[in-house]
This record gives structure tokens, C-alpha cells and sequence, in this order.
């Protein structure tokens, strides 16, 4: 572990003590410790994946920003290009997970934010084929959504603009 590391890992979790501000349920404190005794390396693995999908998220709000800055900067109307129209407002700026630098989750790179993001795709991976798995199987998600119960239509015979033309 470097130096940069460790000054990363103890700043996050400093900052996630301080951002709960609600009383911790003892149950599930009581079970978290049972199993991170039982599996001491969750504790590794779930820094990681939190510590990687604080950065995911910056990035993603910073690609939501650019692309509803290039949204609004498209010209209006049929001759909206050609008096300068559009928005001339300066794009937005870059917003950052806190000890953030370009590459720090370059693959390859031996140590905890080396492995990081393999971590985070891994455990992302697994989370979207279970939950594909479990739909493909009837076991919930969207493909178990309820269908209307098909309502009785009497049938005077006559046409009163609720019957079927084809």
C-alpha cells in the first residue's frame, strides 16, 4: 500500500462516519460484525466497491451536465443556426470525488486502487445476472407485472363505436 493509499482509505472512511448522522439499527451492526468476522475480507471488498462508485458517480454527473449543457447550446427553430442562436454559456465544470486524480483506478496497478474498479465490475456483474437470472426464472423484477384482468363485454350486436372494425 502506498502512502497516497492510505491517505485515500483513511479520508474516506473518516468521511462516511461523518455523513451518517442517524442511530445505527444494533441488529444489523450486530450482524454486520458477525460476518465481516466470519468474512474478514468484505470489509476490504466493500471499501473498495464504495470507495469506486463515490468516483462513478462524479463521472456520471459530470456526463449528465455535458450533455444537458449540449442539449440547451443546440440551436432552436428552422433558422436558429444562422443569427449565432444557441447557448453561449461556458460548459460546465468537472465535479470530483474527494483525492481524486486522473488514472488512479488504472487496471493492472498492484494495490487497492488498482483492483478497485475489476472489484466494482465484478460485484456490478454478478448483482445484474442474479437479478437477470431471477426474472428469467418468475422470481420477481419487471418481468412478473401485473396484467389486467380482461373485463367482460357484452355484445348487443349493433355497432356502438366500441366494437372492433377489423
Amino acid at each position: 500500500m502506498t502512502d497516497e493509499e492510505r491517505t485515500l482509505i483513511t479520508s474516506f472512511v473518516t468521511r462516511t462516519v461523518n455523513a451518517g448522522g442517524e442511530a445505527i439499527d444494533p441488529e444489523a451492526d450486530a450482524l454486520l460484525k458477525e460476518l465481516f468476522e466470519k468474512h474478514p475480507e468484505a470489509r476490504y471488498r466493500l471499501t473498495q466497491l464504495a470507495f469506486f462508485q463515490e468516483h462513478a458517480l462524479a463521472e456520471a454527473t459530470n456526463r449528465a451536465n455535458q450533455v444537458e449543457w449540449q442539449a440547451q447550446s443546440q440551436p432552436k427553430g428552422l433558422l436558429g443556426g444562422l443569427f449565432g442562436g444557441g447557448n453561449t454559456a461556458p460548459p460546465p465544470a468537472q465535479v470530483h470525488a474527494p483525492g481524486y486524480r486522473p488514472g488512479m483506478f488504472q487496471q493492472g496497478r498492484p494495490g487497492f486502487l488498482g483492483t478497485a474498479a475489476s472489484t466494482a465490475v465484478g460485484v456490478l456483474g454478478g448483482i445484474m445476472l442474479g437479478n437477470a437470472l431471477a426474472s428469467m426464472m418468475g422470481m420477481g423484477g419487471a418481468a412478473e407485472a401485473a396484467e389486467p384482468e380482461p373485463a367482460a363485454i357484452e355484445d348487443d350486436g349493433g355497432f356502438d363505436g366500441d366494437d372492433d372494425l377489423l
